[in-house]
């Protein structure tokens, strides 16, 4: 009877023995007795390669007496995405530390993007066993958008349908083992031994998984999300927390339109021709001078499909522009609760956390408390909901909200009677700079460009105000002067030299301004405060290479690696590095272990295939190039360098069929019909590549380059008159031009030695 358990046993342990292994708590204990965050911690709920890091901290179990720890758990909106430095557990520790009077403020951020509640239950759990929640630590929570499209989700896409509570508890609890993680490897892995899980690619992974309000998974997620945060509160009971905070979820309401809206049962109605007559009419309404009528027809629409999440939300935008402010605000959340995409939390869930707070509270918990938040976050019109005021897109605020929510917060949290702090004196706490806003407006402009948020009725204009706020941060950037920046954040370090986040602002701007030694400095100071911290890892060694200390910058990216072995960025910046090192055969093994983990990588696979072209390997390069031009249809890249390499080769006619491929990918690139036009004239094709080199013009009339060298193409022709045009040109434009200036004198002693232009 013992034999099985014996044979699971000698198993398990085989597995560990052989390293097989991930230790899968959220915490994980130093040799010195200190606490880390565990990188890998997110796989055991979603695999490894979509598996999203915690924050990486480096604390001590306990912080001592004079020490006001707060622990913030939640998700991506908890986190601080898109960039936590600026996220809510950041203004929390700037507001705490302006209204502290006797101790210090430390609130540890233990967010983590795309994981819901079931990851969020086995945090609290490893905290509260680590003993780090003891001593009278303040635990907020500020869970709930991830619970359908999340691990375990109805619309996560990744075990069909939702399982249930217990199941889900038991899977996690066997991925603990040894054994556990090898059963989900398998089920992960092709024949070839390659992932079938997708790289994290935001919300556009779950676009075809929509699940209607009506769904009786819906109340079941509700149910487990419910069950879920009471474990949490109870765990931080037994850890003998000082204050629980429970926070409901704020998620942009007005300035966000539904994802998905479902169609499907009103299509085949009779009621159908009716609504879309109604909508339309609608839609004309908004021209009106009247108010009103919008309301009345857009009531009139809803009344007809009454489920169609796209009718309230406009019905909802009618009514707040009306001044009905209880009406709108009642559309707008029923608009979000029949999202068909529900990557907003719903009223369901919010109903969940109040119960949660009010049932501890009637058992005499009086510790546990809620901050309403999605009742009582407020923008800067009291007459609408919070939208793009707070919030960058969907559910992630910008600082101005995150410093409204961390207020509310701590109110809850603090008995010091200081009076809050101003949003502009938290954002210079943390190191806020018009670089830092433009670089975030930046990445948000990208993310909306991608589905689901491109599908979104608001699209257009929404994308209109997100280029002037990057124009006007930018704009405010070049007027304060990335030295003026520098400048500020480095004496606002001074004050706070233990602050890395606050480091990792300063080092950011160095590195902007190619400051590297500077910038490696900075970041070696960060990795030594949080040895764990990946992009810390990868950005030194960036700094290192671009500075030219290859040796400092091979270990730099290797140890990047070690935290995480599918950073794809790290391993081509070690591969290019080893290689500019001349240890190509190293390189060459970087690139190859990169593209183990992300086959289609364009930019690996072009290294690698620059790699085998200095080895000699030259065709074997090509059919790299070739299968990676192949695979990533919208970049010109790989047809650049192949283009590279043939002309290299003298094969100037290949080389122009090459450009001219790459150009039908990017064809508002100057520079690349510069680069057809150089190839063509190297090949002969003389007429030809003076039209690639007037189109490089057209595209941008100020292209120094291509003016120079169609003067000289059409000097070559013996067209000395025309030549002399684009020189002149040329100089017109920089009068000290060398090339311009030698070239427009033997044009015309060419024109007066042999004529006018034939």
């Amino acid at each position: 009877m013992l034999a099985p358990f014996a044979l699971l046993l000698a198993v398990e342990w085989g597995l560990r023995i052989s390293g097989n292994h991930v230790p899968t708590g959220f915490w994980l204990e130093t040799e010195d007795g200190v606490l880390e965050t565990n990188p890998a911690f997110g796989a055991r709920f979603v695999g490894p390669t979509l598996a999203r890091m915690p924050r990486p901290l480096r604390v001590p179990r306990y912080g001592g007496s004079e020490t006001h720890r707060v622990l913030v758990f939640g998700e991506s909106a908890a986190l601080g995405d898109p960039e936590p430095a600026f996220g809510l557990p950041r203004f929390l520790q700037s507001e705490l530390e302006n209204r502290s009077t006797a101790g210090s403020p430390e609130v540890l951020n233990l967010g983590i993007t795309a994981l819901n509640s079931y990851a969020l239950r086995e945090i609290a759990r490893d905290t509260a066993e680590s003993g780090l929640g003891a001593g009278g630590c303040d635990w907020v929570f500020y869970p709930g958008n991830n619970e359908v499209h999340g691990p375990f989700g109805p619309g996560s896409g990744l075990v069909g349908p939702a399982p249930s509570r217990i199941t889900v508890l038991a899977t996690l609890a066997l991925r603990k083992s040894a054994i556990g993680q090898w059963i989900q490897r398998q089920r992960l892995s092709k024949p070839e031994g390659l992932s079938m899980t997708q790289r994290f690619a935001g919300l556009e992974m779950f676009t075809g998984n929509q699940v209607r309000a009506t769904d009786s998974a819906v109340s079941q997620v509700h149910a487990n999300f419910e069950a879920n945060l009471e474990n949490m509160v109870r765990l931080a009971l037994r850890a003998g927390a000082r204050k629980i905070v429970l926070v409901t979820m704020a998620v942009n309401l007005t300035d966000c339109p539904p994802f998905g809206s479902d169609l499907t049962s009103l299509t085949n109605s009779p009621a159908y021709p009716a609504w879309t007559n109604a909508v339309e009419l609608a839609r004309r309404s908004v021209e009106q001078a009247d108010p009103a009528e919008p309301v009345r027809l857009w009531t009139q629409a809803f009344q007809l499909a009454p489920g169609h999440a796209e009718t309230r939300y406009r019905l909802g935008l009618a009514k707040a522009d009306a001044g009905d402010v209880v009406g709108a605000r009642a559309d707008l959340e029923a608009a979000r609760d029949f999202d068909t995409l529900r990557f907003r939390a719903d009223s369901g869930i919010n109903e969940s956390i109040r119960r949660v707070a009010t049932k501890f509270q009637k058992e005499g918990f009086k510790s546990v408390l809620l901050v309403d938040a999605a009742r009582e976050l407020s923008g800067t019109d009291p007459g609408r909901p919070p939208g793009a005021d707070l919030f960058y897109e969907h559910v992630h605020l910008r600082p101005e909200g995150n410093h409204r929510l961390a207020r509310l917060i701590a109110d809850a949290l603090s008995t010091a009677d200081r009076g809050p702090s101003s949003a502009e004196s938290g954002l210079a706490r943390l190191g806020w700079t018009p670089q830092a806003e433009s670089r975030i407006w930046t990445q948000i402009r990208s993310l909306v460009r991608r589905p689901p948020f491109s599908f979104q009725s608001n699209s257009e204009s929404r994308n209109r105000y997100l280029d002037d706020r990057l124009a006007e941060s930018t704009a405010q950037g070049r007027k304060l002067g990335l030295n003026a920046a520098i400048e500020q954040v480095s004496a606002m370090l001074a004050k706070h030299t233990n602050d890395w986040e606050l480091r990792e602002q300063h080092a950011r701007l160095l590195h902007t301004g190619r400051r590297w030694t500077n910038a490696a400095a900075e970041w070696e100071r960060i990795v030594a405060q949080v040895p764990n911290h990946l992009m810390a890892w990868y950005q030194l060694g960036e700094a290192k290479a671009k500075g030219g200390d290859f040796a400092g910058a091979i270990p730099a990216y290797r140890r990047a690696l070690a935290i995480r072995a599918d950073f794809t960025d790290a391993g081509i910046g070690l591969g290019i590095t080893l290689g500019q090192s001349g240890r190509l055969s190293e390189a060459l093994a970087a690139m190859d272990q990169t593209l183990s983990h992300d086959p289609s990588n364009a930019d690996a696979r072009v290294n690698r295939a620059i790699t085998l072209n200095a080895l000699g390997r030259a065709d074997e390069a090509a059919d790299d190039l070739r299968r990676a031009a192949a695979e990533n249809r919208e970049s010109s890249l790989p047809l650049v360098r192949l283009a590279e390499m043939q002309s290299g080769r003298k094969e100037f006619a290949k080389a122009a069929e090459t450009l001219a491929e790459a150009v039908k990918r990017e064809p508002r690139n100057a520079a690349l019909y510069h680069r057809l036009a150089t190839e063509m004239g190297r090949g002969g094709l003389l007429v030809e590549s003076e039209a690639a080199f007037r189109k490089a013009l057209e595209l941008d009339p100020k292209f120094l380059s291509a003016r120079v060298d169609l003067g000289v193409a059409l000097a070559q022709q013996r067209r000395y008159a025309d030549a002399i045009v684009e020189f002149e040109a040329a100089l017109r434009q920089q009068p000290n031009h060398p090339t311009a200036g030698t070239f427009l004198d033997r044009a015309r002693q060419m024109l007066q030695t042999k004529g006018a232009n034939p």
